[in-house]
């Protein structure tokens, strides 16, 4: 059984024994070469000195483009969610806690990863956050690149998917605020490529990826179900590895949760995985005012100002005293309501929901046009290629598919939960994946007529089994 799960009968000597001179040539190349457990860094595309300067300048170009948007917040930092508070508190050994009190209302990761730049002057704060951004960003942009090259794609197609990761108006434009979509992008990216890596090992590093991005960004956790589901079902090898693989993913993301719950279940009585923001975010997006001034006002609406704050501190009252798990509850089953309730409405603010999540511009009541034309520019092509490569086939295969199913996941839950188009930051090196798979073929014809991963095992059998009388005969030893 080869690297890939495919069963062969192999005439040769194990990989890395020595070979009689008249066959070494015959088993040379990239087919063979691939007859080993492919590592993460295994890949042609790496090892070209153009690609390589290519990747170098679009990672540049990834910096250059998020600089020019963190220069000018520099003195005047973004946080409207109040990370740095949390980072604060757990940098002076008080906890992961919001004016005084316990919380896990946030996602713990991004204020951890923050905490030890608090511990920096002011003045120096803005730069230390400027600095992680940058680096997220690059990093986000190689490793985009690395996985297309994982995938099989061409070398082009690998760079233009790093393009598009480093220029994304939505991305680029998100490392300016002190929020989790840059921190998320990069977990996302660096879990699509540990899921090329064959085996359990591949596996468990998906799922500690998930895991890790959901501490991030909860809306991410769905995708692991449906990823993990894709590798038991059309995963490489037998049905035993192919379950081996989904359980070890899961296991790992579990794991990799764990330490959270305990504490939330040490600090609030209950074992909150992700967040207590949930039944906000739900109840935010469907509740009877929100419903009258944005579904039913004027097109384009966006729900802010005093009614917004009116209905924001009518809950505060109502919940008053109340531990945040029971809040949550409360909040989850008030927008679910809606569903039961206005039926019609809700499925018209679903609808209205991805509208905002796939937008090509953002809103007009708060961008100007030249930003939103250019905006739109830009996105109205990427959603043409996203489409026309999710329709082709090799992006349904494994692991090409875990792309879409995350793409898929998180439209899923910003469908029903409250959106904006900063939402599908995360997604974006998904996106990339997927949109540079359009048109003709994608594949390195280096990678044995254009199979990737999953179909190399094959042709290696398919080679083996049929040489007899053929160009490819491998000659019997004298």
């Amino acid at each position: 059984m080869d690297a890939y799960g495919v069963e062969t009968e192999d005439p040769h000597p194990p990989f890395g024994l020595p070979l009689p001179p008249g066959e070494r040539r015959w088993v040379e190349g990239p087919i063979a070469s691939d007859r080993q457990g492919p590592g993460l860094m295994s890949v042609h595309g790496l090892a070209d000195s153009w690609f390589r300067r290519g990747l170098y300048a679009l990672v540049l170009v990834g910096l250059l483009a998020r600089g020019a948007v963190l220069v000018p917040a520099l003195g005047r930092l973004e946080d409207p969610d109040n990370y740095l508070p949390l980072a604060r508190a757990l940098a002076e050994g008080r906890g992961f806690l919001i004016n005084g009190r316990p919380t896990a209302y946030r996602p713990p990761l991004y204020p951890m990863v923050l905490a030890p730049l608090t511990l920096a002057s002011t003045d120096q704060l803005g730069r230390g956050v400027a600095g992680l951004h940058l680096v997220l960003g690059g990093a986000t942009v190689a490793l985009t690149a690395l996985t297309a090259r994982r995938w099989g794609l061409s070398n082009g197609r690998a760079l233009a998917a790093a393009a598009i990761v480093a220029c994304d108006p939505v991305l680029v434009v998100q490392a300016r605020a002190v929020m989790t979509e840059t921190l998320s992008a990069f977990l996302l990216a660096a879990t699509l490529a540990a899921l090329t890596v064959d085996g359990r090992l591949g596996a468990a590093l998906g799922g500690m990826g998930f895991g890790l991005a959901s501490l991030c960004r909860p809306s991410i956790l769905p995708a692991l179900i449906l990823v993990a589901g894709a590798a038991f079902v059309m995963g490489p090898g037998g049905w035993r590895r192919r379950a081996r693989s989904a359980v070890v993913m899961v296991a790992a993301a579990v794991a990799t949760m764990a330490p959270w719950a305990w504490r939330n279940a040490r600090v609030l009585g209950e074992p909150v995985w992700t967040t207590t923001h949930g039944g906000y975010t739900l109840a935010l997006a469907n509740n009877p005012v929100y419903y009258a001034e944005v579904l039913d006002g004027p097109p384009g609406a966006v729900w802010s100002g005093p009614n917004q704050r009116r209905w924001w501190d009518d809950i505060g009252r109502e919940t008053s005293g109340m531990t945040e798990p029971r809040v949550n509850r409360i909040l989850l089953a008030s927008g679910a309501r809606m569903l039961v309730e206005r039926p019609r409405d809700f499925a018209r603010a679903t609808l209205a929901r991805l509208g905002r999540f796939w937008g090509v511009a953002p809103s007009g009541a708060v961008y100007p046009a030249r930003l939103r034309l250019a905006t739109a520019l830009w996105t109205v092509p990427l959603w043409a290629a996203l489409v026309l490569g999710s329709l082709r086939r090799d992006h349904w295969t494994w692991p090409r598919i875990s792309a879409l199913l995350c793409v898929a996941a998180l439209t899923a839950v910003h469908a029903v939960f409250w959106t904006d188009m900063r939402m599908r930051a995360p997604i974006v090196p998904a996106i990339a994946l997927i949109a540079v798979g359009c048109g003709g073929a994608s594949r390195d014809p280096r990678n044995g007529d254009g199979e990737g991963p999953e179909t190399r095992g094959k042709k290696t059998r398919k080679i083996t089994e049929n040489s007899q009388g053929s160009a490819f005969q491998i000659p019997k030893r004298r």
